[in-house]
């Protein structure tokens, strides 16, 4: 008599039920496993998670950061929509203005701020000789932030101040000594830096006042250390230089050929002479034939970040210096304020001006800084300024 399905003998296969039933129990059990993994947690998330418990009982981050619409824009929106029952209270100042405040206050012994969003230059010289910023790698959770390969040369890289310690900079930019208007100055009479000596060019150059902090600053460190001083000095005593505090003015003589050569002046000032079909043939001054194998730019510029000892509200700024540097808050900075962040995740929305590899940058970082610094009081011996 044939054996039954449910009927079973040693050394006999298995019937097709059993076998439907085990492949079933196999799926169950590799199914609970997958949820299993998909549950596990990393340490640092739970610390992530209680970081924000932390900073939403204290209710409030306060924030000094740059003036600019869109630079207030793209940390106030993304902030609003990560964490909306924190409240980010953004003072808009230059860092000259808070920086001041900030070394007063806190010689009266008064705490007011969590973060500082500012540039190298004054934040680091006053602040740092009053021991008033905490250490960036304290405050940072998320591993990412600190993995080399999330940013472009590397996370270290980032810091500006000297001890790579207290002041990060998330953007880098490659930056350009002026402009050359080519409807009034040929290639021929001016192709690279030396030839701003050239007698065809005197009365030719306006400059951006060279002692005071500005977009020119890098430039100025970098050509007065390429050409050295002793040419930069006779340059400004003998070559009736014109210098000037007025972007627009200097806009305005570039392209019209009164000072076709611009240096020390931002884009920004262009753009909408540009837009309007005027200045087409202006140029910019970048490449080997000006710098060789260096060039202004690189880390740096008011988007750096300190955060402060004794802050008002310590879980909710070190929430902060986290969330700045993610991925999310770098996008869309990169693309409200056209900047080009240092993640490498973060698409360049200045390509014209992306690091490049192999190029030493003269960045806003403190060593550069200091020996700016040092130059601009010997130019205000040269007798060169009005």
């Amino acid at each position: 008599m044939r054996p039954r399905p449910s009927d079973s003998f040693p050394g006999q296969p298995c019937p097709e039920g059993a076998e439907r039933g085990i492949l079933v129990s196999l799926l169950a059990v590799f199914l609970l496993l997958l949820a299993s993994i998909a549950q596990a947690r990393e340490p640092w998330e739970d610390k992530w998670d209680a970081l924000v418990a932390a900073a939403r009982a204290e209710g409030e981050v306060t924030v000094s950061g740059p003036p600019g619409l869109q630079q207030r824009e793209a940390i106030t929106s993304v902030w609003a929509e990560s964490f909306p029952d924190i409240k980010l209270d953004y003072t808009a100042a230059r860092g000259t203005q808070i920086v001041a405040k900030v070394v007063r206050e806190r010689t009266a012994g008064v705490y007011n701020w969590d973060v500082i969003l500012s540039s190298t230059d004054p934040t680091i010289f006053a602040l740092m000789p009053i021991k008033a910023l905490k250490p960036i790698r304290d405050a940072l959770i998320v591993p990412e932030l600190t993995q080399d390969k999330t940013w472009i040369d590397g996370f270290e890289s980032g810091f500006v101040d000297a001890g790579k310690k207290f002041f990060y900079s998330p953007v880098g930019t490659a930056g350009i000594l002026g402009y050359v208007n080519r409807d009034c100055l040929s290639r021929d009479l001016f192709s690279k830096t030396a030839d701003m000596a050239r007698p065809e060019l005197k009365g030719k150059i306006v400059w951006f006042d060279p002692v005071t902090p500005s977009t020119g600053t890098q430039g100025l460190g970098l050509l007065a250390q390429l050409q050295g001083e002793a040419w930069l000095k006779d340059l400004f005593q003998h070559h009736d230089v014109t210098f000037s505090r007025d972007y627009r003015q200097m806009a305005n003589w570039l392209v019209s050929c009164v000072k076709p050569v611009a240096i020390g002046m931002p884009d920004q000032v262009l753009e909408p002479m540009r837009q309007n079909g005027i200045g087409l043939e202006v140029e910019e001054l970048d490449g080997p034939s000006y710098f060789g194998n260096r060039a202004p730019g690189g880390v740096g510029g008011n988007a750096s970040m300190g955060w402060y000892e004794n802050a008002p509200h310590p879980n909710a700024a070190k929430l902060f210096v986290n969330w700045y540097l993610m991925h999310a808050e770098q996008q869309r900075y990169a693309e409200l304020v056209k900047v080009n962040s240092r993640r490498a995740d973060v698409p360049p929305q200045d390509p014209a001006h992306v690091l490049k590899p192999g190029i030493d940058y003269f960045n806003t970082a403190e060593g550069n800084i200091r020996w700016v610094k040092a130059l601009q009081a010997k130019i205000k011996t040269w007798g060169v300024l009005p």
